[in-house]
């Protein structure tokens, strides 16, 4: 079973048996940063040395990246049923910025009779959390992501034709029964670092029966000279990426327990994930930390992606200085304590606790 049809399974199982769709914070591992270099200055030919990536937050997937780049991501999971990966790859001199699917945007579910309005948060309890919003086809989400990706990037924008289009495994594709399409744009973009080429390819699926569907984009930020090169590396990356059986096994155990929570009370669910969260996030503290402080010195080049589609606040921590992002919530206030547990609350959750402060783009 692929991560699509996982998240849409859930979707439509805790339709039947819960209601209400209250936002919670995503799992204590959805930050993390690895890197790959070796400490090496990257060749600024077109040969490159590779070494194999393995996610280190749950080992689901590994890949090869280039020897001696900047390299963060792995997998990130946002509740039983709903888990997202990416990866971030970035030259030391900033002349090639990529990324491989993208963890901040949700699965979606069409607008219905019970759904409320478009960019209605539709999200479960530790189970999943996604977003109510009309279907798009692969071209129109490229336009709509291109334009958050970049926007805090490119001072101006000039369109130009799109002359490159990756080649995806089966396994990202399309799980019987659905519907799929692709797009892809490119721009020439004014950045303050000099002319850039910004291009972007997506493909979303639709499940035409459960009306879920979800875009897995692809993204280049690359100067002209460099930009054969970076088609070819993430094009290599792709064809070297491989999903850890053993994960999918523990994913499959997961998801026979997320099906479990679901048929029983919320009380008992919701206390054996608290348990769960707080063992991943002392096991994955120091590597949170490191990943939002690489965050917050690099939002000039990253844009966020629109709210409406990822329902998502930016939030300061006042204690550490910190930046970083959390879904947003029907509560006005967002609490965090010092093991990185985040609850969106209208008063404090208690002892150990403090308010972050909304951060206005």
């Amino acid at each position: 079973m692929s991560w699509k049809m996982l998240a849409a399974l859930g979707a439509m199982l805790v339709s039947l048996a819960c209601s209400g769709n209250a936002p919670v914070p995503a799992s204590g591992n959805n930050s993390l940063v690895n890197s790959a270099s070796s400490g090496e200055v990257p060749n600024p030919g077109n040969e490159l040395n590779w070494v194999r990536y393995t996610d280190s937050a749950e080992g689901a997937f590994s890949m090869e990246v280039p020897v001696g780049w900047q390299v963060q991501g792995g997998m990130y999971r946002f509740g039983y049923f709903d888990v997202r990966w990416m990866m971030d790859v970035r030259s030391l001199d900033g002349k090639v910025i990529l990324r491989i699917q993208d963890a901040n945007v949700p699965g979606y579910s069409l607008p219905g009779p019970g759904t409320g309005p478009e960019g209605t948060p539709y999200s479960r309890p530790q189970q999943l959390q996604m977003m109510i919003a009309r279907y798009r086809t692969g071209q129109s989400y490229a336009e709509l992501y291109a334009k958050y990706r970049f926007s805090r990037i490119c001072r101006t924008v000039k369109a130009r034709r799109p002359d490159w289009v990756p080649t995806t495994p089966p396994a990202w594709r399309d799980d019987p029964g659905t519907e799929g399409t692709d797009g892809s744009v490119s721009y020439d973009c004014d950045t303050s670092d000099g002319p850039r080429i910004a291009s972007v390819y997506v493909h979303t699926t639709l499940n035409p029966r459960t009306g879920i569907w979800f875009a897995s984009p692809i993204s280049i930020l690359v100067t002209e000279d460099r930009a054969a090169l970076s088609y070819t590396m993430v094009q290599h990356m792709i064809d070297t990426w491989q999903k850890n059986i053993r994960w999918a096994q523990y994913q499959a155990q997961m998801t026979q327990v997320g099906l479990d929570q679901v048929r029983a009370n919320f009380q008992q669910f919701m206390h054996q994930m608290q348990a769960y969260h707080q063992e991943r996030t002392a096991a994955m503290n120091q590597q949170v930390a490191g990943f939002e402080a690489r965050q917050s010195a690099q939002a000039q080049q990253v844009s966020n992606f629109g709210e409406i589609l990822t329902g998502v606040q930016s939030v300061s921590d006042p204690m550490t200085g910190s930046q970083f992002q959390v879904y947003s919530g029907p509560k006005a206030n967002y609490y965090i304590n010092g093991s990185g547990t985040k609850i969106n609350s209208n008063v404090s959750p208690g002892p150990g606790f403090h308010q972050l402060t909304p951060v206005q783009p």
